[in-house]
């Protein structure tokens, strides 16, 4: 175990210091919810407002591109190169993606939380503060399973960039019919429909249930399955995983 707290220790340090991957972490849902929040906050409410419904899901849409940071950390060039000799020396095969999963999820982690708390700070929205930390581990929940994902891609794609590609579809698309982006319910009764199915829908469901109504309930089945579904896909992603394949 000394040898995988190593690997996974030095694929955090990878990540914490590329200045880009921080800039984008930090900024992107910046941006995101203060630009949305300021074009639509003629159509909210002084009580529900534009910066807390964007707050919530922008957050949520930031943290399903923990799967594109858990891609590049797996099978960018550079650090390709780097962990050659990861794959040539005597460990289990499977340290090296389960390492990266757990390094994205800590690096993301880490700055999604803190651009959370500045946009608490400067747009004053409301993440719950009676189920603030249940609320958290929703969120949590949430970038453990894409950081699961990112890695999965890699697996099945051997490739980064066609992994990123069909991410960047995946994203889109999830956050459009789990409402990330407007209310899904713009899009007519069909959508609606689909989007009850998705768990990214459910999990913003349950964070505005207990930030609005203290409404705990969805609570405990979503983050299970966050949970499993995380567990499923990484285990996945260990017996796809071939250590010649990644060279």
């Amino acid at each position: 175990m000394y040898r995988l707290f190593r690997i996974i220790q030095r694929d955090t340090i990878n990540l914490l210091t590329n200045s880009m991957w921080i800039f984008f972490s930090l900024m992107f849902p910046l941006l995101l919810v203060a630009i949305l929040g300021f074009l639509t906050e003629g159509l909210y409410g002084d009580y529900f407002t534009s910066y807390d419904y964007y707050g919530v899901t922008f957050m949520l849409f930031s943290a399903m591109y923990a799967a594109t940071f858990s891609a590049n950390s797996f099978m960018e060039e550079k650090i390709k190169q780097a962990n050659l000799r990861i794959v040539y020396s005597p460990i289990r095969n499977w340290f090296i993606p389960f390492s990266k999963v757990v390094a994205t999820f800590i690096f993301t982690t880490i700055f999604y939380t803190i651009a959370a708390v500045i946009c608490h700070l400067l747009f004053h929205i409301r993440f719950g503060s009676e189920n603030l930390l249940q609320i958290w581990l929703l969120f949590i929940g949430m970038n453990l399973l894409f950081s699961c994902i990112g890695v999965l891609m890699c697996c099945i794609f051997k490739s980064e960039g066609v992994a990123n590609q069909i991410l960047s579809i995946l994203t889109a698309a999830l956050a459009m019919l789990s409402g990330f982006i407007f209310p899904i319910a713009n899009l007519g009764e069909t959508f609606v429909k689909i989007s009850r199915w998705l768990p990214t829908a459910k999990v913003a469901q349950a964070v505005f249930e207990m930030i609005y109504d203290q409404n705990t309930a969805s609570f405990f089945p979503v983050f299970s399955l966050l949970l499993i579904g995380s567990i499923l896909i990484l285990g996945l992603s260990i017996i796809l995983f071939r250590g010649e394949e990644y060279v």
